[in-house]
């Protein structure tokens, strides 16, 4: 009989080095739909990309959703600082997805 653990990624355990990427992506994919979820709609097309100790970083899908971000960092940090585990960010950086172009 097969293991049920393997395919559902939910429920998947990995140890060591794997493990712990594994479980920095789930929280990842966490703190990035709470913010998809607050950001006014004027900044949709903002997705929260790295988390760097206090430093968060966001792509913007084109270059004036970027502009509009850089406008309202503040509003973006205060966004962030709600979401748990990001309540001590302290910097962050706007970048355009290149990949889009």
């Amino acid at each position: 009989m097969q293991d049920k653990t393997k395919e559902n990624p939910t429920n998947f355990k990995a140890e060591g080095k794997l493990g712990t990427m594994f479980e920095k992506a789930k929280s990842h994919n966490r703190f990035n739909s709470e913010f998809q979820s607050q950001v006014p709609t004027e900044l949709n097309g903002l997705t929260l990309s790295l988390v760097d100790d206090q430093k968060v970083f966001l792509i913007a899908e084109n270059a004036s959703v970027a502009f509009r971000a850089k406008r309202q960092k503040k509003l973006l940090i205060s966004i962030i600082r709600k979401i748990d585990g990001l309540s001590d960010t302290k910097s962050l950086a706007v970048r355009v997805d290149e990949k889009k172009y």
